[in-house]
């Protein structure tokens, strides 16, 4: 245990360093991590392992990507069902100097009856069932030869709770930049998947941990419940939640780079399932679609990787396949008076400005109040903060490069730790 406490500072020490070495600013390398393979099934479900159904999503969301976006490289920690340790997952990701880590995995319980996708950061659980979630992912340790006389886990035991106590040591240093992300992907899941939205919330997984740079590990759905087990299975269903993932991914890049948001081609498609055969074909369908809901030109000439361990056609086995999802946009829910509003800072100034005045660049519905000598210009009013980091990416896009995100309640402007504290209990 003391091995594991050293290896604790030391990661955390060593983080500055892992950091100089990126293009500050830049989204140019994403690690996509399918959970579990080889003797690792992850959780099963009734007709597919979980292994298998992550790795297929988890291609298309690759494809998606490398589509999209010419300089962005994506690196897979596997692309066929082979057993990858967790230490080696996250420095694949770390030797690449990758930008972003991702990690997609299905959740499970005893019980048929949970549904709903959730995404992770590294933290510290907020309750049991966060804690029981990271261990169940962790349980992958104990499977790997000889775990115990690995370096990299120095002694961490996943069934300890001394082992995870130790966990508080570490305070990640790309937190803020994790939860921007795994905001964006429930909030596209939100839009897109009438589910349960379980939110983003904070565990400790030894994969994310080990990573030095802003990571999430995305709960696509319950494999336990036969309904969303499968849709995920189904070709609509993967298709939907790689969407989510990529739009989530643009919404991140664009902010993190100061651009606007730039269309999207959404070219994935196909007749079969995970459960069915070893390819998935792409079909014509509408592509170039934006946020907006445009659409343009579509690619009918282009195939997925195989799909590991072939099993049963859901497509055939359950009529209610796809049902629980939609596609249909949602519009963003504005606050009551009396609960915790986001919106966007784009300017602060030791002058006030009218409407219209060039300095604004055409953001005409504003708000500024005065702190000492300073004008604080804000705008737009969500009661969700995924909508308000859509609207800062659009800020961003028209030149102010150090937009932030804000939270008020009442009136009062508070941290957004404290707003995520608040809309917890409400």
């Amino acid at each position: 245990m003391k091995r594991f406490f050293i290896i604790v500072v030391a990661m955390f020490v060593a983080l500055p360093l892992w950091s100089q070495k990126r293009e500050i600013g830049k989204v140019r390398t994403v690690v996509i991590d399918p959970g579990h393979g080889g003797n690792k099934p992850g959780a099963r479900g009734k007709h597919v392992d979980e292994k298998d159904l992550v790795l297929s999503v988890a291609k298309k969301v690759g494809k998606l990507i490398t589509d999209n976006y010419e300089d962005v490289s994506v690196i897979f920690t596997r692309t066929t069902d082979v057993d990858i340790d967790l230490s080696e997952r996250a420095r694949i990701a770390n030797r690449a100097k990758a930008d972003l880590f991702i990690s997609i995995h299905a959740n499970s319980h005893p019980t048929a009856g949970p549904t709903g996708v959730e995404t992770f950061v590294a933290g510290l659980s907020q309750s049991k069932a966060n804690m029981e979630i990271a261990k169940k992912e962790n349980a992958d340790i104990l499977l790997e030869d000889d775990y115990k006389n690995n370096t990299d886990y120095q002694g961490f035991d996943p069934n300890s709770p001394e082992s995870y106590v130790l966990f508080a040591m570490y305070q990640n240093a790309y937190r803020d930049k994790s939860l921007t992300f795994a905001q964006h992907i429930q909030n596209q899941y939100k839009k897109r998947i009438s589910t349960i939205d379980r939110g983003v919330k904070q565990a400790e997984f030894m994969v994310l941990y080990k990573t030095t740079m802003p990571s999430v590990l995305t709960e696509i759905g319950f494999i336990s419940n036969p309904t969303e087990e499968a849709y995920m299975m189904s070709v609509e269903g993967q298709n939907t939640i790689a969407e989510c993932i990529l739009r989530a991914f643009a919404l991140y890049k664009a902010s993190e780079e100061g651009e606007p948001l730039p269309e999207l081609t959404i070219a994935l498609g196909g007749q079969r399932s995970v459960g069915d055969v070893a390819t998935d074909t792409i079909q014509t369908v509408p592509a170039a679609v934006s946020e907006s809901g445009g659409k343009g030109t579509s690619d009918s000439n282009r195939t997925t990787s195989e799909v590991q361990s072939p099993k049963k056609n859901v497509a055939t086995d359950n009529p209610d396949e796809g049902k629980p999802y939609s596609v249909e946009k949602k519009i963003p829910a504005v606050p009551a008076a009396d609960q915790v509003t986001y919106r966007v800072q784009f300017m602060t100034l030791s002058r006030p400005l009218e409407k219209g005045d060039p300095d604004l660049r055409g953001v005409d519905d504003f708000d500024r109040y005065q702190q000492g000598q300073y004008y604080y210009y804000i705008t737009g009013r969500f009661a969700d903060i995924g909508d308000a980091a859509e609207l800062l990416v659009q800020i961003r896009s028209k030149g102010f490069k150090d937009a932030l995100l804000v939270a008020f309640l009442n009136g009062t402007r508070i941290s957004l730790q404290q707003a995520r504290k608040i809309k917890s209990g409400q």
